[in-house]
């Protein structure tokens, strides 16, 4: 099971070089989750590059879409959102940026993702990631 984080979610949508890689890790995992947060977290970074003329509208919507059909399950932040705030105290965290983390270890899963300060807070947890994948 993998937990996918919005920054290569965005990176699978752009189909750049990383993103192409991630894809072909997540297509071949028995399952993908993530937090309803991941999505909204999506559409803002589509809008971000729609103001800043790097994408059309049409474009962002495809990427939103795409990403969706990624996921097998999203789950609801309002069950959390107390053990969010009590992870992000203890780790020095946002609240918000917590729920991949809250889910990898519920799970017991693999968190995809480019967030270094993420990263870094689930392998000092002792949670398993995928920051890069690489044919080499």
């Amino acid at each position: 099971m993998l937990v996918l984080d919005t920054d290569a979610a965005i990176a699978i949508a752009k189909g750049d070089a990383q993103g192409e890689l991630f894809r072909s890790f997540i297509e071949n995992s028995d399952e993908v989750i993530c937090s309803e947060i991941m999505l909204i977290e999506c559409a803002h970074v589509a809008q971000k590059y729609v103001k800043a003329q790097a994408i059309n509208s049409s474009t962002a919507k495809e990427w939103l879409v795409f990403i969706q059909g990624l996921v097998d399950r999203v789950y609801s932040v309002q069950p959390d959102v107390l053990e969010s705030l009590h992870e992000a105290l203890r780790l020095n965290h946002s609240p918000y940026d917590i729920f991949p983390l809250i889910l990898a270890k519920r799970y017991n899963a693999t968190l995809v993702s480019l967030d270094q300060k993420l990263i870094n807070l689930c392998v000092s947890e002792g949670l398993s990631v995928c920051t890069e994948v690489s044919l080499d």
